[in-house]
């Protein structure tokens, strides 16, 4: 984050004019004007892929609709919008439904067209138009060398509390990293006193100076209804995108509708769905799963298991009573990775003391820590989540002395199952702080889908090979 100490007001070098005048060059972040050729040449590809799926081929008048077809249909998604605060993924969106909207027009046309022209053309040419734009786009956006100036685009974000939030949310968002500049409207407060504050009818004229590519306005920072449309006014003369936060934390975008009310602009929370038809079948595919992996993983434990007994005495399984979904008690099972027995060695807390955390622990053996490495401890956790004490995927698994520390907030970490893997495993394990662990966890609560659980499994796999945090 990077806090600017405005000049003096009154200063002359301070002044300017209260409209800011529209600008003839795009801002940092812009997609580059040749972008409109590469769309073209996208769609030329798909006629190409076109060309030898079928016998005779596209006649003239096909090919050249399609790239016409090709671009207004990017236009219609605005998917050849700038992307300076959301990314690659919400443009890969905004293409998936240009790619859409091109398949229903090309099917519409078949039926016109006949022979000349079928749906599994139209289809073919979508996808390949989508792909191959999304491939343009990754480049293209990407790569420093695009852009009109070397330095990281600029993002003001204008709030007061909650201006922390959104600085820290775009700092940690995926794709080029953004130089993000916060300021207050009002008078400097003790939790931040060196954060620069701006009055509100100069925010158009600040954000100007600065070359800011977007501003984004927070709920509290104290802009009345008419205020904000006329901020939105001058910036459009500018072309910066306004982004407006709706002060909700922790809600994905999947589950937010925006929608008008005789003329008033809301946005609809839709809850999160963890029962029904699509609960019971992920349970009972992660169930199926885990009875699968045991029967396969058996003679790997039992060599582990002795593995474990010959280098010190004792069980090979290790059992813990852990809290799991509404406060219900379970004993969890792990392969046991510390000696029964330790020195006098001093027990030092890496972590931020609400969990226990050491990076070189005494009590952990040599086996132990390879274990550890790989997460292999974990592995008899499948009979957890073959009882359905625990999921293949969910907030890590509490013990109970945590629990009892737990805030309003923290408990529903509690609302559903916890998992063998999540989001904490595939962002970072121990070397998370407990905010960041608690934060991960709820966003997890909060926007589960199957769709997330997927993608965290998928994502298991590189965490667990590059073992980050484990020990």
């Amino acid at each position: 984050m990077t806090n600017i100490s405005l000049p003096v007001p009154g200063a002359r070098e301070y002044d300017a004019p209260r409209r800011v005048q529209a600008r003839t060059e795009p801002t940092p972040w812009s997609p580059p004007r040749s972008l409109l050729l590469w769309d073209v040449m996208t769609a030329l590809a798909g006629a190409l892929v076109l060309w030898t799926t079928r016998p005779t081929g596209p006649g003239p008048v096909l090919l050249a609709a399609l790239p016409l077809g090709w671009c207004l249909a990017l236009q219609a998604s605005r998917a050849t919008d700038a992307v300076p605060v959301t990314g690659l993924g919400h443009a890969g969106r905004r293409l998936v439904s240009a790619g859409s909207l091109l398949a229903l027009t090309g099917c519409a046309a078949s039926t016109v067209l006949g022979s000349a022209f079928t749906s599994r053309d139209a289809f073919l040419v979508a996808v390949t138009c989508t792909g191959a734009s999304l491939a343009v786009r990754s480049v293209v956006w990407l790569s420093a060398g695009w852009r009109r100036v070397q330095a990281r685009p600029r993002v003001l974000v204008i709030g007061d509390a909650e201006r922390r939030d959104a600085v820290a949310a775009l700092e940690r968002r995926s794709g080029p990293a953004l130089s993000v500049i916060s300021v207050r409207t009002g008078a400097a407060g003790p939790d931040a006193p060196e954060v620069a504050a701006v009055a509100v009818e100069e925010v158009a004229s600040y954000a100007a100076r600065i070359g800011a590519c977007s501003v984004v306005v927070m709920p509290e920072a104290g802009f009345e209804p008419g205020g904000l449309r006329r901020l939105q006014w001058e910036l459009e003369e500018s072309r910066v995108p306004l982004y407006v936060g709706t002060g909700l934390v922790g809600v994905s975008w999947s589950r937010l509708d925006a929608t008008d009310v005789g003329g008033l602009p809301l946005v609809r929370v839709h809850a999160v769905r963890r029962s029904g038809a699509r609960s019971v079948l992920v349970d009972l595919a992660g169930r199926l799963a885990a009875a699968v992996a045991l029967l396969l993983l058996l003679p790997v434990l039992v060599v582990l298991g002795l593995a474990i007994r010959r280098e010190s005495p004792g069980p090979a399984v290790f059992r813990q009573q852990r809290i799991g979904q509404d406060g219900r008690p379970f004993t969890i099972y792990k392969l046991r990775t510390m000696g029964l027995t330790h020195g006098e060695t001093p027990l030092s807390n890496d972590s931020d003391g609400v969990l226990f955390k050491m990076r070189r622990d005494p009590r952990v053996t040599p086996l132990g820590r390879w274990l550890r490495t790989y997460s292999l401890d974990e592995l008899p956790q499948l009979l957890n989540v073959l009882l359905g004490q625990m999921r293949l995927v969910g907030p890590r698994p509490a013990l109970p002395d945590e629990v009892a520390l737990y805030d309003a907030d923290t408990r529903r970490r509690l609302a559903v199952r916890p998992g063998l893997t999540g989001l904490w495993q595939v962002s970072g394990r121990s070397d998370l702080s407990w905010e960041d662990t608690v934060r991960l966890d709820v966003h997890y609560v909060d926007n589960w889908s199957p769709a997330l659980d997927l993608l965290i499994l998928c994502r298991t796999l590189s965490a667990v090979l590059g073992h980050r945090g484990a020990y």
